[in-house]
């Protein structure tokens, strides 16, 4: 494969739950905070746009890096999922890790979701740490960063555990020659220091000891709603600095982490107005991930 496309936060939402469904449509407008619309087609319409580009565009590979529902009801999934079999990928070509959205509902919403609407895809996407899908010139590691709480929180958590387990995976030889990327969430940072707490992730530390001493390693995340490149600050610690990669650096320091817009935020419609999807694209060269435009 050479080309990776990257979405995130579709927050799909129920079409179906009329005005039938107070209780839901309270929940919606409650974790939206009046961010953005409440029109389930809408979303369903981004999705299913973004999911044409990437194929118009090569993609060899699709990774959608979690919020894939509103609140991680069965009925989100389910809709998800239909939009999904409609763009007619193939499943072991798609990627799949849940957000924080996407256990609202309840603790083992990824779980059933995976046993059930999403199981066409669930080879290739989040199960248990350590799980490696090889696509030949690049594997992916899907991770599941999310905890049960309520929606008044919103972070994520990456034990030590898990670290150990990516490590073992990094350390074995069969994985010795390709690009090998990390797919979570929530990244190890955040770009409000005092929203650290509710929206970050606990055990970031863990992440970015792992980047630091496996150059090889990069990240796709999501959960912040807006293209992030960044560098690693420094290459021998644990709790590594990470610092974003201006335009204008010249270091040379490549890029480890990417993070996608949100693809709910994207345009409405049927890919006419001028506007690109929300997604991006990615070249696997020389052992590393390179970003097209952007």
């Amino acid at each position: 494969m050479r080309r990776i496309a990257h979405l995130s936060d579709v927050h799909i939402l129920d079409a179906r739950a009329g005005t039938r469904r107070a209780r839901y449509r309270f929940a919606t407008k409650l974790v939206n905070l009046g961010q953005r619309t409440l029109d389930p087609h809408a979303r369903a319409r981004r999705l299913a746009s973004a999911l044409r580009a990437a194929k118009a565009q090569g993609a060899d590979h699709v990774v959608i890096s979690g919020d894939l529902t509103e609140v991680g009801e069965e009925a989100e999934f389910e809709q998800f999922a239909e939009v999904l079999h409609d763009a007619k990928l193939p499943p072991e070509s798609v990627t799949l890790v849940p957000g924080n959205h996407d256990a609202y509902t309840n603790g083992d919403a990824w779980a059933r979701a995976m046993r059930g609407p999403l199981a066409a895809f669930a080879a290739a996407s989040a199960d248990a740490p350590g799980k490696v899908v090889d696509r030949g010139r690049v594997a992916f590691l899907p991770i599941d960063t999310t905890c049960f709480q309520t929606i008044a929180w919103s972070g994520g958590v990456f034990t030590k555990e898990t670290a150990a387990v990516i490590e073992r995976r990094m350390n074995d030889p069969a994985f010795r020659d390709k690009a090998m990327v990390l797919v979570v969430h929530h990244p190890p940072f955040h770009p409000v220091k005092a929203m650290k707490w509710i929206d970050g992730l606990r055990g970031g530390a863990n992440v970015l000891d792992l980047l630091a001493r496996h150059p090889r390693l990069q990240l796709l995340h999501g959960h912040l709603h807006r293209i992030f490149n960044h560098i690693l600050a420094t290459s021998n610690a644990v709790g590594a600095a990470v610092g974003l990669r201006p335009s204008t650096d010249a270091s040379g320091a490549p890029t480890r982490l990417f993070g996608a817009p949100a693809t709910c935020d994207g345009p409405d419609g049927d890919d006419s107005g001028g506007h690109a999807p929300r997604i991006r694209l990615y070249d696997v060269a020389d052992g590393a991930l390179h970003a097209l435009c952007g």
